[in-house]
């Protein structure tokens, strides 16, 4: 019984790595496309050529491939099933007493390395290609890498108990223009509302030293100028890179540090622990796409009932995909709990699939 096991396994791992791997290698191209299409006039811009679309395109897959990972799975899985359904190979194991879950766990160790390549790709891949990116696309119209460049908005940030913002910031991040700190007491209150001209990182004085600043504080009539401030409990320049070039990927330290409150954070704790939350729920969707791709496996080829069947996994599987990104917004904005946003679209869809499973076995 065990040799029989490990053959279904390898047979249909076979299958589907095959239909698997074709699937996303033709996702990764037309999303690549389309972003190229998108944004090749800007690459090509200033004198760019065709080694800065490479360039651009090199650093943008990764994180391409993450999103396409999910997708690339169910259509491998519908394709594999719907094969099993042609030539009859799914009635013949039904008769061998082989059901669908013994069917989905013979996949279980291929969505699992699914699954891990898809973390890999968008927790330690896609952070840092989306950085290279953001800096290198930053430097290509910034004067150079000590002087602070404009910023399309203002930046706001969280700096412990301080409130800061800036309108430029340096590529390395070791100078800012146009200085904003409101300064908070332990209740909350304002102790202090600085402005300066701008910020060096990096001098004579520990931390930051601000420029041709002007001091507020409460109960006294009038600013005080001060042509230099030292700011030893500034952010760090790096963190202040980051958060002025933001990348959608994060790494999971910077992700943690924002769900315990630590260093400088741009984003409110509802995004931080959403996004905490769908990184744990994301190694679900590879297995919840086998799942809703297997009744395509019991249809009958002359009836051609694995195509509907196929298609209604499709849809499944695809609206899943919307379900968790719509929540997942909702969840970073605050107006769901994270624990919520995250978890139930895998919960709902796989009470789905396992209805269907169970309906088709019936």
């Amino acid at each position: 019984m065990a040799d029989v096991a490990v053959t279904l396994r390898r047979y249909l791992t076979r299958l589907f790595a095959a239909r698997a791997f074709g699937a996303l290698a033709a996702l990764a191209a037309l999303l690549q496309l389309l972003d190229l299409l998108d944004k090749a006039g800007e690459v090509l811009a200033d004198g760019g050529g065709a080694a800065d679309v490479a360039r651009y395109a090199a650093l943008r897959l990764p994180t391409l491939l993450g999103h396409a990972v999910p997708v690339a799975v169910l259509v491998g899985a519908v394709l594999t099933f719907l094969r099993l359904a042609a030539t009859s190979e799914m009635a013949a194991l039904r008769a061998a007493g082989v059901g669908g879950w013994r069917v989905l766990g013979a996949l279980a160790p291929a969505c699992a390395l699914a699954a891990a390549a898809q973390l890999a790709l968008l927790l330690a891949v896609a952070p840092r290609t989306e950085r290279a990116l953001a800096d290198w696309w930053a430097g290509r119209d910034s004067p150079a890498a000590g002087e602070a460049a404009a910023l399309p908005r203002r930046l706001w940030l969280r700096n412990g108990g301080d409130i800061v913002a800036a309108d430029a910031v340096s590529l390395d991040g070791s100078r800012l223009g146009g200085v904003l700190i409101v300064r908070r007491d332990e209740e909350g209150g304002v102790a202090a509302r600085i402005e300066a001209r701008g910020a060096e990182h990096g001098g004579s004085a520990p931390g930051w030293v601000l420029r041709d600043a002007s001091v507020v504080r409460p109960g006294r009539p009038r600013a005080e100028a001060v042509a230099s401030l030292p700011w030893p409990d500034g952010p760090p320049p790096a963190a202040v890179r980051e958060l002025a070039r933001p990348t959608e990927a994060l790494p999971p330290d910077r992700l943690l540090a924002g769900l315990r409150g630590e260093g400088a954070v741009s984003r409110g704790p509802a995004f931080y622990a959403t996004r905490a939350q769908s990184a744990a729920a994301s190694p679900a969707a590879p297995f919840l796409m086998a799942l809703l791709a297997l009744p395509a496996a019991f249809g009958v080829a002359r009836r051609g009932g694995g195509w509907k069947r196929a298609a209604v996994g499709l849809a499944l599987g695809l609206g899943y995909l919307a379900a968790a990104g719509l929540l997942g917004a909702l969840g970073e904005a605050g107006a769901l709990p994270p624990l919520l946003a995250a978890w139930a679209p895998p919960f709902l869809f796989a009470a789905a699939g396992v209805l269907l499973l169970q309906q088709e076995e019936g």
